[in-house]
């Protein structure tokens, strides 16, 4: 039975360095992880070459870890409101207490990276055989180190880190963080494991003491009622003694063989991507590694290959195999050889992985581990677990620990290219750093929240605007009236245009305290653009709304007669305040000698639309005055165009009268959103537009969506867009320049295949995806083709880093706010609310 404080090496801890008992000096540093997922394979070579720059500049006997820890609840909630002035926006504030609950329920996890490298060497005068025999005792005196002496190795730290590059961001971890890793490597997978602490706190300096003690049993012999027989069952039994109740069974697999015929990268060669998801289970992995330079590579190979040639002289006679087999031998060590000569920044890395899984039962344990053998089957790889080296390759994941013979006895050799194509640092993290939790990641198996900062974006001169697409059902105007909601309690004003006969986001508005709805059908406000807009451009709104409503041209005779009154110089000399007094003007021009026939046809159409449009010519409507936080506008009742009708000409030309008057009232909306969030009046707009096509495929339309996703960051604004075919509707620069997508369900295969390359997947390589969104995102499955409650809201992300997952939505952690949102009224007036609960299952 090994001891926890005859493993831990630990003799002092400065910061981020640490001093061990036999002299070594090591520095350790978080490393941010690049985003990997499902992005294109040229993004992932990057990623390659990253790793690649890495592992050619890491000293001898370096450490990669990937640590599961639990996610710190008071973290995330920390990230919820950064940036949102509480007392000011008490809504929000009811969310993130609500959102505690959920959070803790989910029971998030991530997946530290660390990076421990050695820099140095402390009481050099020691000889190595001088340090073997005190292992056992601490050769350092820690109240010895001296500050110079933390500068130098801080510095040989810097100068290590200054060659692998910048790519990995690292960050030097809190002294707190040793003393956390040897307690969770204790407490792996059972009950209370500590949160990790990330930020440096009142623990800078540390000894030996601050570890607590453990035994390890390899085999679990305690449990075992056989004396005389030891167990050989590959399990360590590790037991604290402060904390009895607190029994982990660990098991530590590494790979016997990697497929003889190579990984194929990208998507063949990222074994360590495997190991998320697995329940009920703990599962960290560390990779040691070495390597010698290409010039020390090829002055071995020609000492093999002396070899083999005086083998090959001894057997030449032999009638057996061995000729082929040695034949063989040569011919892969000419290859190996041509691919350091050709070759010539690389390295040859020896590594030795372990991958350490702790459960709180022993058939927990096993379960996993044969989980994740079957995993790696599909790589072709062989995972073993071998009896009698655990203890060995368990402490192989404590920084600082002295070389041991089963790291070398598990070792594998690969050309640093080769090696760099593990990726070990790359993650599936999507979202921001900071901001509203919209839902989980699906992709990592971790289920680490969603951050979406749509405000802190805009404040950081990133657009913050957003498009969703998916097929009906899916969750496009749920995750509308989300976003929506979210703007609103942060203190932020939204307007949405409501299409649907039943009112839903009018329903949806009436739980918003003095929110505004507003019936263009049956107005109680006003949108004529000569009211609406300030006078120095009141004139130009008004003749890019009534002029393709009139079906006229800016230089036909009438459209040329409305261009001229409708200048600054014009409207002042007529004294035209509205649309209405427009109509009048005219028709006295009408009447003047010389000017009948432009007049007079301009009169005709203003005539046909003044009485039946009272939205654009009652003057008794007050002006629409977007200041309210919510409004809502519906359009239910006005004659839309179909997308087919907007983007054929012949079509378009003869739309009638109806059609080209409920386009211009909708581009009016956006025009008056643009007019009023797009100024600097320290309140942040969201424009929300579903069924987008009625928006975007105009020329007003395309205007306002290229002013918000292009200058929406400016003046703290963005517009959300829902559509169910991206490629007609969300095209062109403007739409380049929405960063944030979302694809829901798509059951159409056309219209799935353009979602994805919307989103910015690349099929060719990656196939597979086609069929999860059409068969395994948010499937309708059993009686009814019901969605079952806990696969609602599957979707797929991308966020403004380019960074593509696949995640869940969750909704609103306030049930009063969840219920607005997922509540739809009936056509009779009743209210039909789904018991379907937006969370995820454990």
């Amino acid at each position: 039975m090994a001891f926890g404080q005859d493993l831990q090496p630990t003799a002092a801890i400065r910061g981020h360095l640490q001093f061990t008992h036999s002299g070594l000096v090591t520095a350790t540093y978080f490393i941010n992880p690049l985003g990997y997922g499902l992005r294109k394979a040229s993004d992932k070579f990057d990623v390659k070459l990253s790793h690649h720059s890495l592992i050619n500049n890491l000293p001898n006997g370096s450490l990669l870890l990937g640590i599961q820890a639990r996610l710190n609840t008071i973290d995330v909630l920390t990230k919820m409101v950064e940036g949102v002035d509480l007392d000011e926006c008490e809504e929000y504030a009811d969310e993130v207490v609500a959102s505690y609950e959920r959070v803790r329920a989910i029971m998030p996890q991530t997946r530290l990276f660390l990076l421990s490298i050695p820099v140095g060497a402390a009481n050099p005068g020691i000889s190595a055989l001088s340090r073997m025999w005190r292992s056992s005792t601490s050769t350092i005196d820690a109240t010895a180190i001296s500050r110079a002496d933390l500068d130098d190795y801080d510095e040989k730290a810097k100068e290590i880190l200054s060659r692998v590059g910048g790519d990995f961001d690292p960050v030097p971890v809190p002294a707190a963080l040793f003393q956390w890793l040897w307690e969770h490597y204790l407490s792996r997978g059972a009950a209370g494991d500590p949160i990790a602490p990330t930020r440096a706190g009142a623990l800078d300096d540390a000894t030996a003491a601050v570890f607590c003690a453990g035994a390890l049993d390899e085999g679990a012999q305690a449990d075992s009622n056989r004396r005389i027989r030891p167990s050989f069952v590959p399990v360590i039994k590790v037991v604290q003694p402060d904390y009895a109740y607190r029994q982990s069974y660990q098991s530590m697999l590494t790979p016997r063989s990697f497929p003889y015929s190579g990984m194929t990268f990208p998507g063949g060669s990222e074994f360590l991507n495997v190991l998320e998801g697995l329940p009920d289970v703990t599962v960290d992995w560390g990779m040691r590694v070495s390597t010698k330079p290409a010039e020390q590579v090829l002055k071995n190979n020609e000492l093999s290959l002396r070899r083999l040639g005086e083998q090959m002289d001894q057997r030449d006679q032999e009638v057996s195999f061995a000729q082929n087999t040695l034949m063989s031998k040569a011919q892969m060590l000419g290859e190996y050889n041509q691919h350091f000569e050709v070759n010539g920044g690389e390295s040859e890395v020896s590594f030795t992985t372990v991958v350490a899984i702790g459960g709180p039962s022993r058939d927990a344990t096993l379960d996993a581990v044969n989980t994740i053998k079957r995993r790696y089957k599909r790589f072709q790889v062989e995972m073993t677990a071998p009896v009698g080296a655990q203890v060995d390759l368990w402490s192989m994941l404590i920084p600082g620990s002295p070389p041991r013979r089963a790291f070398d006895d598990f070792a594998h050799i690969l050309p640093s290219d080769m090696w760099s194509g593990f990726v070990p640092f790359t993650s599936s993290q999507i979202g921001d750093d900071s901001g509203p939790v919209i839902g989980v990641n699906l992709l990592s198996g971790n289920f680490e929240p969603i951050h979406f900062g749509i405000m802190e974006a805009a404040l950081h001169d990133l657009s913050a605007s957003f498009a969703v697409t998916g097929e009906l059902g899916s969750g496009k105007s749920y995750f509308l009236k989300l976003m929506a909601v979210l703007v609103h309690d942060m203190g932020g004003q939204f307007l949405a245009i409501d299409r649907s006969q039943v009112g839903e986001w009018e329903h949806f508005a009436s739980s918003i305290d003095k929110a505004v709805v507003i019936d263009l059908a049956n107005p109680t406000v006003s949108l004529d653009p000569l009211r609406l807009f300030d006078p120095r451009i009141a004139g130009e709104r008004a003749l890019d709304s009534i002029l393709p409503l009139l079906d006229l041209s800016p230089t036909s005779g009438a459209g040329a007669a409305a261009s001229n009154l409708l200048t600054p110089r014009g409207i002042a000399e007529h004294g035209i305040r509205s649309l209405l007094d427009l109509y009048h003007v005219v028709r006295r021009l009408r009447d003047q000698p010389g000017r009948e026939e432009e007049y007079a046809d301009l009169a005709a159409r203003l005539g046909t639309i003044a009485e039946r449009v009272p939205v654009l010519f009652d003057p008794k409507l007050r002006p629409l005055q977007l200041t309210a936080a919510a409004t809502v506008i519906r359009s239910h009742n006005l004659a839309l165009p179909s997308a087919e009708e907007l983007t054929t000409p012949h079509l378009y030309n003869r739309l009638p009268l109806t059609k080209r008057l409920g386009t211009a009232l909708y581009e009016l909306v956006g025009v008056a959103a643009r007019e009023a969030f797009l100024t600097d009046n320290g309140r942040f707009g969201l424009l929300v537009g579903d069924e987008a096509h009625h928006f975007t495929q105009t020329q007003v339309g395309s205007s306002v969506t290229s002013d918000f996703s292009r200058d929406g960051r400016k003046h703290l604004a963005a517009i959300g867009l829902a559509s169910h075919d991206p490629a007609t509707d969300f095209q062109g620069a403007a739409h380049n320049l929405i960063p944030n997508r979302f694809v829901f369900r798509q059951r159409d295969e056309t219209l799935a295949r353009n979602s994805l390359e919307w989103l910015g997947v690349d099929l060719a390589e990656a196939p597979f995806l086609l069929q999860i969104l059409r068969e395994e995102t948010s499937p309708p499955i059993g009686p009814g083709r019901q969605v079952p409650d806990e696969r609602r809201g599957e979707m797929f992300m991308r966020d403004a880093l380019n960074r593509i997952g696949r995640g869940k939505v969750l909704g609103p952690a306030r049930p009063d706010r969840a219920a607005a949102i997922t509540s739809t009224p009936a056509a009779a007036g009743t209210v039909r609310t789904s018991a379907l609960k937006r969370q995820v299952t454990p």
